[in-house]
């Protein structure tokens, strides 16, 4: 399996392909600084927006997995609206909590 995303991304590995990993990347930057940050002010918001920056991470990991190895080819749709919802939810949430 391991195998299989190595090979996918010598062999097609573009420019939309590291567009997403920079992405990753910087989600990944924002939910730590997010996360320091919450840490410093114990603002409930800030949780809220780690959370949403986490979630957009693990959905960009996932879409890249599967166009690597098509390993949830049918359910992968609902996975992935359900991880948009929550996104939405927490970025709902960080906006309107007191």
């Amino acid at each position: 399996m391991l195998s299989d995303i190595f090979l996918a991304s010598e062999s097609a590995f573009d420019v939309g392909q590291i567009i997403n990993l920079a992405i990753i990347i910087f989600s990944l930057v924002l939910f730590a600084l997010a996360i320091t940050a919450y840490r410093n002010t114990k603002i409930k918001k800030i949780a809220f927006a780690a959370a949403a920056f986490a979630l957009f991470a693990i959905q960009l990991a996932i879409e890249y997995v599967d166009e690597a190895i098509h390993l949830l080819e049918d359910q992968i749709d609902i996975v992935l609206s359900l991880i948009t919802l929550g996104i939405l939810l927490l970025f709902f949430f960080a906006v309107v909590k007191k």
